[in-house]
């Protein structure tokens, strides 16, 4: 590790993953000589399961953010003070109770189980479904722990939909609702968890200045650890709220090595 190293936090999917979901061979390379002299951090609002094997082909030794925050873990070094995250169960099923009619579907899980009122193929390549323990069903009968993540799929999106959905979230304190770009999925998550708050932890652990945090993302998930980092760089293919938190807006979209080629120009060395 250098004298003063930067901590650069990477999101997965639109940003450090291409359209099949790898991350490229160049990438792999140019990230595994970076990470000698500098912290390498990804966060996403994948869970654990699903993006381990990133941070094992990538051979980092930091933290992981998972769930856009809400679990905080370092599973090579057991003294790192993990952070987690849920909603009590009773909330989450009266926000199901309230929505049901305008849900096609909803999924909650921990590391452990999930439940969804019904099975959602398209959920797994984000959440890797298999082998892991399923319920389905209505949560007011199924859910029985507190959940760290609670997604929800409306029938349709429209203002009317999307107010019934804001109005639902509002009336319990601290939690608010993002809705997935072009997309009918939208996530409940709690005010002041995000990646951008566990990436201030890690900074301060590993005693790294904000100066040194360079950061990359392309979704709403992503506006706070934008904001954060003086060094902060959207995908040109993210969103326009990601491109209006970021200082910079990368040259090249995901597909087409982004991060690596913004990351040779500011570490001309590699």
């Amino acid at each position: 590790m250098v004298e003063n190293p930067y901590l650069i936090a990477l999101d997965l999917d639109g940003t450090l993953l291409n359209n099949h979901k790898n991350i490229s061979k160049s990438t792999v390379r140019y990230l595994k000589k970076l990470k000698l002299s500098h912290y390498i951090v990804l966060a996403t609002g994948r869970p654990f399961r699903s993006f381990k094997k990133y941070y094992d082909q990538l051979e980092l030794n930091t933290p992981m953010v998972c769930y856009n925050g809400a679990f905080v873990t370092h599973p090579l070094n057991p003294s790192f003070p993990t952070t987690s995250f849920s909603f009590p169960k009773d909330i989450a099923i009266q926000i199901y109770e309230d929505l049901y009619q305008v849900l096609d579907n909803v999924m909650c899980e921990t590391n452990d189980h999930i439940w969804m009122l019904k099975e959602e193929r398209s959920l797994a390549s984000f959440f890797w479904l298999d082998h892991m323990d399923m319920v389905y069903g209505p949560l007011t009968s199924t859910l029985q722990e507190n959940p760290m993540t609670m997604i929800l799929k409306s029938k349709e999106r429209s203002s009317e939909s999307d107010k019934k959905v804001f109005d639902a979230i509002k009336k319990h304190p601290r939690l608010k609702v993002r809705f997935w770009s072009d997309s009918l999925f939208s996530e409940v998550y709690y005010e002041g968890v995000s990646k951008g708050a566990a990436l201030q932890s890690i900074l301060e652990h590993y005693q790294v200045p904000v100066e040194r945090f360079i950061a990359f993302g392309d979704a709403e998930n992503d506006l706070e650890m934008l904001a954060l980092s003086p060094h902060s760089h959207a995908m040109i293919n993210g969103t326009k709220e990601a491109k209006a938190s970021a200082t910079f807006v990368t040259e090249k979209n995901h597909h087409h090595h982004g991060v690596l080629h913004t990351l040779k120009t500011k570490f001309k060395f590699l």
